[in-house]
């Protein structure tokens, strides 16, 4: 790899010994260990090496962390400050590597379409790669409606998706009202669509609406 350049403060006309380059390397892995240990796949790194020529004052200690803006992934970069003995500060480069499941369209999917298992094909990539908003878990999908069309093999990302509709307008629905301890139950129409969770209009009898919200059963709870 290409020796680095960096963004100097406070330079010193110290030198500093080839044993303290490889402390600061050695820090900056064993924050980028720490940071990734919990990573939701496998990550790896390439970390740019330190030019040993570079002259920097004595440090006791170090402060490794991200510069603000930037996330750790792909290619990103370290902020390295002395904290005590010396006040510079440098950037390191590194690329970060996470290598996950994601879910494709295992088959062309039509607009309007509700995702079933079927419909999704498990991959392994780097997440540096990929849409921030793929698709990790099944869960995430399945049961859910495509806003457009999705070629095969395409990487499906969250705001592609939308909730079932779980109650159409004109349909008949139960209706659940809840008061603590007290559920009483009856039927009235739908007068809009309704995804679960969402907010629906329910006409009871000929003249009296009241609102609640759409289960996932295609009830409509109302709460007080």
């Amino acid at each position: 790899m290409r020796p680095l350049l960096f963004t100097l403060f406070a330079l010193s006309t110290c030198a500093v010994h080839a044993t303290d380059i490889a402390a600061i390397q050695r820090a900056a892995q064993q924050w980028l260990d720490q940071s990734l240990a919990n990573s939701n796949g496998v990550p790896s790194y390439q970390l740019s090496q330190i030019d040993k020529r570079i002259q920097l004052a004595p440090c006791k200690q170090y402060d490794v962390g991200l510069p603000s803006g930037y996330r750790l992934l792909g290619n990103t970069m370290l902020r390295i400050q002395c904290v005590d003995g010396a006040s510079w500060g440098i950037n390191l480069p590194v690329k970060v590597s996470l290598l996950v499941t994601y879910y494709t369209a295992a088959r062309p999917l039509s607009g309007n379409q509700e995702i079933a298992t079927g419909d999704l094909s498990a991959q392994q990539g780097d997440l540096g790669t990929l849409p921030g908003s793929v698709i990790m878990d099944p869960s995430q999908a399945v049961g859910r409606v495509l806003n457009t069309a999705v070629a095969s093999g395409k990487p499906l990302r969250s705001e592609m998706l939308r909730a079932a509709m779980v109650i159409q307008q004109n349909q008949k629905v139960r209706v659940i009202y809840r008061d603590d301890v007290i559920e009483v139950a009856n039927e009235g129409i739908a007068m809009n669509n309704a995804a679960e969770g969402q907010s629906v209009r329910v006409r009871v009898g000929t003249r009296q609406i009241i609102q609640g919200i759409a289960t996932a059963t295609g009830s409509v709870d109302v709460s007080h």
